[in-house]
């Protein structure tokens, strides 16, 4: 019986999603079925994730997490199988101190309750369905061993296969009643249990064997896999190298001015340099790239300075429009223009009031009002 705990996708990048498709494939292939739930296991949202269930036959399981204000689970508590004539039960829970973010636009309003009181909840019925009970726990071990020594010797729980801290146990570890098992590390190890297990389900303390196979230079290589893996790899270093500028129109403003940036904004205007420093707008840009999204130019463009204008923000330096690539955020001259148009008639007052709904529109920003927005940016 292969399993795993959860973490299976990729970080929040496109590079890393089209990877994580071309895993999932082999994971298949290699018979992996059941997983836990790992907070990068909605790096892509949650609709993905479905789709991904569907296409590889995967079940995803998972006993404490949900959306905020609704009272059902997001994924099934737990599977059940047979193995051998056991019936096995493979309950998953996720930390709370995890952070569940997506590359969506929806928002992830994810709820992950107490690992402890979600398996008190379903124990009870698993006992009395299953001969065998495995956890698969997305938790720190520190954590995962304390709350065993919490429930007791008759938690119910035979096995626990730990999921994230970057560890591998080579011999048996107990906490009570429970075997603890781990190959941690980025998909480098392969942990095996060898144990016997009575027809009632009692595992032979004196039987349990673990070994770690470290998948590196000295496993032999699969032909056909390997060949996989390359052509895969050479694809992607040929797509990652290909950072291009942004293909749309600047059909705004003139190649005769240019943008400044906030730090020369500051030389005359320090208190309103301070109150922007402490403002969202200063960290929009890392929004964008928590989420993955600052290669998106549909994102990007509400992001950054200038992203319509002429000389204004692209990914890629341009010698001859100094510090482009620098105009990330929501700086100065995202709302008033062009630093070298700067007037003091009132004009550029005037244009950051009219900007505001270029990108606080009704799809974006639903709830906007110029009054209740100023007060949080007032300068």
């Amino acid at each position: 019986m292969v399993l795993d705990a959860g973490n299976l996708f990729g970080m929040r990048r496109e590079s890393e999603r089209k990877q994580t498709e071309f895993l999932c494939q082999y994971t298949k292939d290699l018979g992996y079925e059941v997983f836990g739930v790992g907070q990068w296991d909605l790096n892509y949202g949650l609709e993905y994730l479905r789709q991904t269930e569907a296409k590889y036959g995967f079940t995803f399981v998972n006993a404490n997490l949900k959306r905020d204000g609704e009272d059902t689970l997001l994924f099934p508590p737990y599977a059940m199988r047979e193995i051998a004539g056991l019936k096995v039960a493979l309950i998953s829970v996720l930390s709370p101190r995890y952070k569940i973010v997506t590359m969506t636009s929806e928002p992830d309003n994810f709820v992950v309750e107490s690992p402890r009181d979600a398996l008190d909840k379903q124990l009870p019925e698993l006992k009395a369905k299953a001969d065998l009970v495995i956890l698969l726990a997305q938790m720190p071990s520190a954590e995962i061993r304390q709350m065993l020594l919490d429930m007791g010797a008759d938690s119910g729980i035979d096995i626990c296969i730990e999921g994230t801290d970057p560890k591998q146990y080579r011999r048996p570890n107990w906490v009570g009643e429970t075997l603890l098992v781990a190959a941690n590390n980025e998909g480098k190890y392969v942990g095996q249990l060898d144990v016997m297990v009575s027809p009632e389900g009692k595992l032979d303390r004196e039987s349990a064997q673990i070994t770690i196979h470290a998948l590196d230079d000295n496993s032999p290589e699969i032909e056909s896999i390997a060949k996989a893996v390359d052509a895969f790899k050479a694809g992607l270093q040929e797509q990652s190298n290909a950072v291009k500028p942004f293909e749309h129109d600047r059909n705004q403003g003139a190649s005769s001015e240019k943008f400044l940036g906030v730090h020369t904004c500051a030389r005359c205007h320090t208190e309103a340099a301070r109150t922007y420093a402490q403002s969202a707008h200063a960290q929009a840009f890392q929004s964008l790239t928590t989420k993955g999204q600052d290669r998106n130019p549909e994102c990007v463009s509400c992001h950054v300075v200038g992203f319509s204008y002429v000389n204004g923000y692209d990914q890629v330096p341009d010698r001859n429009v100094p510090g482009r690539e620098q105009l990330k955020n929501v700086q100065c001259e995202a709302c008033h223009g062009y630093g070298t148009q700067h007037k003091r008639d009132g004009s550029m007052l005037k244009m950051a009031r009219e900007s505001c709904v270029e990108c606080h529109d009704q799809e974006n920003s639903p709830e906007f009002d110029y009054a209740s927005y100023w007060e949080k940016i007032k300068h």
